[in-house]
């Protein structure tokens, strides 16, 4: 995931400031099938099926966790590898679209955040921290709201974000 969190990091940096900055804005925060990014997870219909992201908050922001189950951990790692190639074309100036929650992860950083990612042998595992807190509040609020989001999702409760099922 290391090379992944760079391009997704670089890639959102300069999505931040083109696009205004907001939490979503009138964006879907998750927009699975139009967002250059995301839209990779779709590609094994079983991944997202079969992989866990929980984002945890910490003292200085928060630390998210992936996992995947074993038999869809390459799928895992080719969408990571095609959202790479996504974040090249972004590095080259090419305009891709993004849903409200990757434009938010990169206002994150545009404000001084950090973020460290170790991959492991069933997913990844990643750090995003600050030591302003007023930023850190703002991660945390990223963290809830991703977390709420996955929750309406497996729930139903948002139909034009689920999982493309």
């Amino acid at each position: 995931m290391r090379s992944i969190a760079g391009v997704l990091l670089g890639a959102s940096l300069i999505m931040a400031m083109l696009v205004p900055n907001t939490l979503a804005g009138d964006k879907p925060w998750f927009d699975m099938e139009n967002c250059a990014f995301c839209s990779k997870l779709l590609e094994d219909p079983g991944l997202l099926k079969n992989s866990v992201w929980e984002h945890h908050e910490i003292d200085n922001g928060i630390i998210s966790v992936t996992t995947v189950k074993p038999e869809y951990l390459p799928s895992y790692r080719k969408a990571e590898a095609a959202m790479n190639e996504v974040g090249k074309k972004i590095a080259a100036g090419e305009q891709v679209p993004m849903c409200g929650m990757c434009q938010a992860f990169g206002a994150l950083f545009m404000k001084g955040a950090r973020m460290e990612v170790v991959e492991t042998s069933v997913g990844s595992v990643m750090l995003m921290t600050s030591s302003d807190s007023t930023v850190v509040t703002e991660i945390k609020a990223w963290g809830k709201r991703t977390n709420d989001e996955m929750a309406m999702m497996e729930t139903g409760e948002e139909h034009e974000h689920e999982h493309g099922e």
